[in-house]
């Protein structure tokens, strides 16, 4: 970012290259900072935490679907990262990360649906069950965004959540995703809007939908359980 140097696919290997640059610029000898060697670090340990707690992991690289699903989520979590941290830094999404992400989570709801359809025939009810998710995640911040004029949440936030609802296809876990999301949301903010004093700050909620969505998506069983318990 200070001397505008084109990286090279040498600069860019995930945490040996800030290592062997000893965090700065090849060029200019800038410190880089910690957040690159950070988010790249996160990514490999949510990479591993994917394997480990996945909802169907005795079916992981025997099923042919669940193995494509689960590629898939590796996939959109590269760019759930990049979103997480253009979003964190300067307060935008770029539309090409999300609409990325937006085909993957296409890609990723129609191959559950085809291993549905492939042991047990079409259900419709997969497809009222996301058709509510897409009401209650992408459509709840689509009117926000629109009612406010995009001085509550931005546009890229209401994209953001077409893929969430996609991925957890599920009218209660995308309920519960955006109540934890603005949980953590207000945990984290509140206080330093408070330190700060900032009453009309702008608040990159990004990262909170996907760090909502992640709890959402690994710990399903345990949200389905708190449904079917009321």
């Amino acid at each position: 970012m200070n001397c505008k140097y084109q990286l090279k696919w040498y600069d860019n290997i995930p945490i040996i290259s800030w290592l062997l640059l000893g965090g700065k610029c090849r060029k200019c000898h800038k410190k880089i900072g910690v957040a690159e060697i950070l988010s790249e670090l996160g990514l490999a340990a949510v990479f591993v935490l994917s394997y480990a707690f996945w909802p169907l992991k005795n079916e992981l690289f025997v099923n042919a679907f669940e193995t494509a699903k689960f590629a898939l989520f590796l996939g959109e979590l590269v760019l759930f990262a990049i979103l997480f941290i253009y979003d964190a830094r300067w307060k935008e999404m770029p539309t090409a990360v999300l609409v990325a992400g937006c085909v993957i989570g296409v890609l990723f709801f129609g191959t559950a649906i085809a291993k549905t359809w492939y042991y047990s025939g079409l259900n419709w009810e997969l497809f009222a069950s996301l058709l509510g998710a897409i009401l209650i995640l992408p459509g709840f911040y689509y009117l926000m965004y629109k009612a406010s004029k995009e001085t509550w949440v931005g546009s890229g936030d209401a994209i953001l959540c077409v893929p969430l609802a996609l991925m957890l296809g599920n009218f209660w876990l995308a309920m519960f995703c955006l109540f934890l999301s603005n949980m953590i949301g207000s945990v984290i903010m509140l206080p330093v809007t408070i330190i700060k004093k900032q009453k009309h700050a702008m608040i990159p909620f990004g990262p909170f939908l996907i760090l909502g969505f992640l709890v959402v998506f690994f710990c399903e069983s345990y949200f389905m359980g708190l449904v079917s318990g009321f």
